[in-house]
């Protein structure tokens, strides 16, 4: 086989190879764009959820009479959307788990305590807290993918400071810099051997 026949030979495999490569790549990024408009739409319908339980939550600690049947109505409503959000949530993260409590011991736990309203006001911070957190955790993954998401998990798990997150943005620019330093390394290094 001649020069000129390994050459066209490598360049046939390349452009093959290359095709390929377009074809996983495009797969990818369309199973992820996919992935990231089906995860923003539960985020928004776990925020309709929980916003629905927050309020519901205050108009069943407002009626004075917890026997009454506006007030048991107003328990099995906020009781539905206690189990909503279990069936959006998981249960084995650390969060998702406390907010369930806080959200399931809610009704028990102010049926029949004397100013309601206001021992309430305290923890419906904490409990609003909670949900924020949930849903800027899954904003994060939206917004940074599920690959780049679970890097950073498993850097935040390490300890590693919160200045060590990897975005989108900054593996362009080290991707950026990485080659523009050896761009300059080749140019400096075949300056030198000329």
């Amino acid at each position: 086989m001649s020069d000129s026949d390994s050459i066209s030979f490598f360049v046939g495999m390349a452009a093959i190879a290359g095709a390929f490569l377009g074809i996983f790549v495009t797969a990818l990024l369309s199973r992820a764009s996919a992935t990231s408009t089906l995860r923003q739409n539960w985020i928004n319908s776990l925020r309709e959820v929980l916003s629905k339980f927050l309020t519901h939550a205050e108009k069943w600690i407002d009626i004075p009479d917890k026997n009454s049947e506006e007030a048991y109505r107003a328990k099995i409503e906020l009781i539905g959307y206690v189990h909503q959000a279990k069936l959006y949530l998981n249960e084995k993260e650390k969060n998702p788990k406390e907010l369930m409590l806080k959200m399931e011991g809610l009704p028990e736990k102010y049926k029949n305590m004397e100013q309601a309203s206001k021992s309430y006001q305290a923890e419906k911070h904490e409990i609003s807290s909670l949900m924020q957190d949930i849903l800027k955790e899954e904003w994060n993954r939206v917004r940074d993918g599920e690959i780049l998401w679970s890097v950073n998990n498993f850097f935040k798990s390490r300890g590693l400071p919160n200045w060590f997150h990897i975005s989108r943005i900054r593996m362009f620019w080290l991707s950026l810099l990485i080659l523009s330093i050896w761009l300059i390394y080749e140019y400096f290094s075949c300056g030198a051997t000329t």
